[in-house]
C-alpha cells in the first residue's frame, strides 16, 4: 500500500470515528470531546483525504460547469479563509450553538456547512493548478493566517469565567446523531473531577492544540515540498552542464 492510500484510509477512518463513532456521542455530554470532534473533522480529515485522493477524482470536478464554479468560489484562498473561520466562530456563539445542539436538522446542516468550508479551506494548500494557485511561500502565509483567525474563538472559550453553553448544564438534552435523535438525561454522564466550566476551558485548549499540530504539520509539508522541488530543478539545470563537461 502506497503512502497516498494510507493517508486516504486514515482520513476516512477518522471521519467515521468523529461522526459515526464515540466522539459524536460523547460530544453531547462534554464540550471538550465536542471540540476534539470539530478539530478532527475540519483540521485533520481534509488534509489526509487531499493527500491521498486519486488524481482521477479531481478530474471529475472539472467535468461540470457548476462544480467548476463551486470550486472556483469556495476554494478562492481569500474567500475560503474567511468562510471557514467565520462559520466556525459563528457556530460557537452560545445562542447558535445551543440551538444547533438541540435541533436535529440544524445540527446536521451546520456539520455539512462546516465540512464544505473546511474542504474549501484546504484546497489551496494542496492544489497549484487553478487560477488561485499559491506559491509555497504564500501557502505558508495562508496557513499561518488561518491560525491567527481561529485563535480569538479559542481564546474566548478558554478564558471565559462563566459557562457559555446551556447545552452542558441542562438536565435533559436532545442527542443529535447522524440518523436519529433522542432525549437523554445529560446529568447521568457528569463526572465529579470535571466541572462544566473546566470542561469548557479544556475544550478551547484541545481545539487550539490540535490546530497548532495540524497547521504545524502542514507548514512542514509545504516547506519540504518546496525544498524538494527546488532541489529537483537545480539538478535538472546542472545535469546538462555536467554532461557537456564529460
Amino acid at each position: 500500500m502506497g503512502k497516498g492510500k494510507a493517508y486516504f484510509i486514515v482520513g476516512l477512518f477518522l471521519f467515521y470515528f468523529a461522526l459515526g463513532g464515540p466522539l459524536n456521542l460523547f460530544g453531547h455530554f462534554w464540550f471538550s470531546i465536542h471540540m476534539l470532534q470539530q478539530a478532527v473533522l475540519y483540521l485533520v480529515v481534509p488534509p489526509l483525504l487531499y493527500r491521498g485522493m486519486p488524481a482521477k477524482w479531481y478530474e471529475l470536478v472539472r467535468q461540470s460547469k457548476f462544480s467548476r464554479w463551486a470550486v472556483g468560489f469556495l476554494c478562492n484562498p481569500l474567500i475560503a479563509l474567511f468562510l471557514f473561520n467565520g462559520a466556525f466562530s459563528f457556530y460557537h456563539i452560545p445562542l447558535i450553538f445551543d440551538a444547533a445542539m438541540s435541533n436535529y436538522a440544524l445540527h446536521n446542516a451546520i456539520h455539512v456547512l462546516l465540512l464544505i468550508t473546511a474542504i474549501g479551506l484546504w484546497w489551496p494548500v494542496f492544489h497549484s493548478d487553478s487560477k488561485y494557485a499559491l506559491s509555497p511561500l504564500k501557502k505558508m502565509g495562508y496557513i499561518f493566517l488561518n491560525g491567527i483567525l481561529l485563535t480569538p474563538a479559542c481564546a474566548l472559550i478558554i478564558f471565559a469565567n462563566d459557562i457559555l453553553y446551556e447545552t452542558y448544564t441542562s438536565s435533559t438534552h436532545l442527542l443529535c446523531l447522524p440518523f436519529y435523535s433522542v432525549t437523554v438525561d445529560r446529568l447521568a454522564m457528569n463526572v465529579s473531577w470535571l466541572t462544566p466550566l473546566n470542561d469548557q476551558q479544556l475544550g478551547g485548549v484541545v481545539m487550539k492544540i490540535v490546530q497548532e499540530v495540524s497547521y504545524g504539520c502542514m507548514l512542514g509539508y509545504v516547506f519540504f515540498q518546496w525544498y524538494r522541488k527546488e532541489n529537483e530543478e537545480a539538478e535538472d539545470t546542472n545535469h546538462p552542464l555536467l554532461h557537456n563537461r564529460a
